[in-house]
């Protein structure tokens, strides 16, 4: 399927948000490179299919009622379970996130669900945060933690893969997103381009 945006729009894009990238990576202990790895692998798969699928969302049509959508490609249902995860662990809430609710979002709640979807089809730094959650869910799901300064290659690549899929296998996503990971740890240029930073 076509790609809609390229490794090198990738990059612009995770340049352009750089300083936000940093406020979530503080805010929610996530290592900036982990943020901006998995926003690389999802930004350089988003093909037309993608653009389609949320187009069918947006106006509901032919029932389509979520789809991956935004920079870091969350379902409106991954996005809700992340955020009540941050909410659950002290971590922010609905407002702090940007959404205006008086009750406690329900993953089987249509209406929540769409709430969610909106917030991240239409705002790319929402979209980043909540994605960046995901990480963080993923990371507790597959090794039982967070404390991202001891994670092993292991333990990054099995939460990179869980970002992804429903799976306990590390996965070749997973071991794509570990090498971002490192290039941007160690500020590496990307094919012998330019520095990312």
């Amino acid at each position: 399927m076509m790609k809609t945006i390229s490794s090198r729009r990738a990059e612009e894009i995770i340049t352009k948000y750089s300083e936000w990238i940093d406020t979530v990576s503080n805010k929610y202990s996530i290592p900036a490179p982990a943020i901006k790895a998995i926003l690389y692998v999802e930004l350089i798969r988003i093909d037309v299919l993608d653009s389609v699928a949320d187009i069918a969302v947006w106006s509901d049509l032919f029932a389509k009622k979520d789809s991956s959508t935004g920079y870091a490609q969350i379902f409106g249902s991954v996005g809700l379970k992340a955020v009540n995860f941050a909410v659950d662990s002290g971590l922010a809430d609905y407002e702090s996130i940007g959404l205006h609710t008086d009750h406690r979002l329900d993953v089987e709640n249509h209406d929540d669900v769409r709430l969610v979807w909106d917030l991240l089809h239409t705002s790319p730094k929402a979209n980043i945060e909540i994605g960046s959650i995901n990480i963080l869910c993923a990371a507790d799901e597959m090794t039982g933690r967070t404390d991202f300064e001891n994670f092993s290659e292991n333990d990054y690549k099995l939460t990179f893969t869980r970002y992804n899929q429903n799976t306990r296998e590390i996965t070749p996503y997973g071991e794509e997103a570990y090498a971002h990971y490192l290039r941007y740890r160690d500020n590496k240029p990307l094919n012998g381009g330019e520095n990312i930073e």
